[in-house]
């Protein structure tokens, strides 16, 4: 049977004061568009959230376990679960499902802030890595040309949100399973928000 295959663009990056998320909003099923408005950035807590390219499903799935587990231990423990440990929470995910030959089909951006903006990628076996920005999915290569010239360390919110977009927008221009529109969310001691349209587009064009 011939293996269905998806594409995205999703990006991180670090600023001043925070992390930002991004992602376009097509899901791709071979060279079908099967979803103009599907959700890949997501949050998991009230302080870190997460990115998604793979399969929908499998993605769907590991978000609803990482949501619950992350509830549970503050249940449990009384404390909210950090980033770091979130990731490792995840890691362990993956790399069991892995050992088990349940693999699930995907890579993954978390970012969160705890006393500091932390960000970190991890691919479909758990292996994981932590930079100031990073990218994932088909058009990540266009994306990352994009922070790799423009981006630099201690930027305003502003800043940040403008070069997400326009990282994610040239992906949009040149890989055929990027499209319909970019979702952003920054995440800093406030919490997690998802930024509207109007949001996005009124910092966009200051």
């Amino acid at each position: 049977m011939e293996q269905i295959k998806t594409g995205t663009t999703t990006l991180g990056l670090v600023y001043k004061d925070g992390i930002i998320l991004a992602a376009d909003r097509r899901a791709t099923a071979g060279h079908m568009v099967a979803n103009k408005n599907a959700e890949k950035v997501m949050p998991i807590s009230d302080r870190i959230g997460i990115t998604t390219a793979g399969m929908v499903a499998d993605l769907q799935a590991l978000t609803r376990i990482m949501r619950s587990e992350i509830s549970l231990h503050g249940i449990r423990s009384g404390e909210k679960m950090t980033t770091k440990a979130a990731v490792g929470l995840l890691s362990t995910i993956l790399f069991n499902k892995r050992l088990s030959m349940n693999i699930l089909y995907g890579e993954f951006i978390v970012g969160g802030y705890d006393v500091k903006p932390e960000l970190y990628s991890l691919d479909e076996a758990g292996g994981q890595g932590t930079d100031q920005y990073t990218v994932t999915g088909s058009g990540g290569v266009f994306a990352l040309g994009v922070l790799e010239a423009d981006y630099k360390p201690g930027m305003s919110e502003e800043e940040a949100i403008k070069l997400a977009y326009k990282a994610i927008s040239s992906s949009l221009r040149r890989d055929v399973y990027t499209g319909e529109g970019i979702d952003i969310a920054v995440i800093n001691k406030k919490g997690f928000k998802k930024l509207t349209d109007e949001e996005i587009n009124k910092t966009v064009n200051k």
